[in-house]
């Protein structure tokens, strides 16, 4: 377990499954980066081991910090109990969260000792240099702290404010703006020419997909409306973990969802799909463009696109393309093919029966 650790506690013997064991309680992360989890642990310095529990978000320090303190008290470790040191180590605990209160109530002596616990914790902060030097280790491994929550101690007036401090809160809220930018970004509408969708649709090429059909359908992975397909690919685009933007694919058959009872009461849903494969359009010389990715750059949106022609000796390598360049490369698409209407008749009279 790679753990970061801002800052340490008191040193103590703790009764863990059973055994007297030395630990030191600290407040860390459970990895570098913008995806580290951030709450509570323990150190075991005679065993070499550790022990954490964390959140993704909100990194909130100074409640890891109480909890911390908190979990110094706590004579006995049971399962959830770094958890729950955090979650009660805030000024207001949820409804859903007061189950915490009672198991740490049993560990502590009854309600009253834990209240007054916490009545001394929760007006307690780390002092200017502790804080600071928590707040620097942690961004030296580029995990960021919750401006919130430090300009909510300073309004309070259990921490002062400091440079450190200003910057975090100027860095969020530049964060905001940006995010903002891009939001307007993506919901702004395009036109006929330049939008994705409409490109895909004057193909008659849907049902495209999010999620690569890794996982459980609905869950981890699952279509995506025609018309979101433009907002989908320039929030993808954004990402710096998406290159090359949205990868395109989609089901070779519209998604059907039907049930079928299993056991009495007990319904089992299936949804039929067919293939996924990457959408790809063929013209009437033979020429096939099969679409990869879709990044939207400086107002344009540019498809990496594979053309494989006929009688071509060597596979195709991908290149981007505007949309309106594919448009033009493509040529006029024919309209699709309508059955007669005396069919269309005969197919409405058949299910209106």
């Amino acid at each position: 377990m790679s753990l970061v650790i801002a800052t340490s506690g008191v040193q103590s013997k703790k009764s863990i499954e059973g055994q007297s064991r030395q630990v030191v309680p600290f407040v860390g992360v459970d990895r570098e980066g913008e995806f580290a989890q951030m709450g509570v642990g323990l150190i075991f310095p005679d065993e070499g081991k550790r022990t954490f529990w964390g959140l993704l978000a909100p990194h909130m320090l100074i409640q890891s910090w109480r909890g911390m303190k908190i979990l110094e008290h706590v004579e006995t470790i049971l399962p959830g109990t770094l958890c729950a040191c955090w979650t009660i180590a805030r000024q207001n605990v949820h409804d859903s969260d007061k189950w915490h209160l009672d198991k740490l109530a049993d560990q502590l002596g009854g309600a009253d000792k834990l209240q007054a616990l916490r009545d001394e914790v929760l007006v307690a902060a780390p002092n200017a240099d502790e804080l600071n030097a928590m707040i620097t280790n942690l961004r030296e491994k580029k995990v960021e702290v919750s401006s919130l929550e430090l300009e909510a101690e300073v309004k309070a007036g259990r921490i002062a404010t400091s440079p450190l401090i200003e910057t975090i809160a100027r860095e969020t809220e530049e964060r905001r703006r940006a995010y903002q930018r891009k939001e307007e970004e993506v919901n702004k509408p395009l036109p006929h020419e330049e939008s994705l969708a409409a490109f895909f649709k004057d193909l008659d090429i849907a049902n495209f997909i999010i999620g690569g059909g890794v996982g459980g359908y609905g869950m981890d992975w699952g279509h995506i409306k025609l018309e979101e397909l433009d907002q989908i690919a320039k929030r993808d685009s954004f990402s710096e973990y998406l290159p090359e933007g949205y990868r395109l694919e989609h089901t070779t058959e519209g998604p059907e969802t039907f049930s079928t009872e299993v056991a009495p009461g007990v319904t089992m849903y299936e949804t039929s799909f067919g293939e996924i494969e990457q959408p790809y359009y063929t013209t009437v010389d033979g020429t096939k463009y099969i679409f990869v990715s879709a990044k939207w750059v400086d107002g344009h949106f540019y498809v990496r696109t594979l053309i494989d022609q006929p009688e071509m000796m060597v596979s195709p390598e991908a290149s981007s393309f505007t949309i309106a360049q594919l448009r033009s490369m493509i040529g006029p698409i024919p309209p699709k093919p309508t059955a007669p209407r005396g069919i269309l008749q005969k197919v409405a009279a058949f299910f209106s029966k």
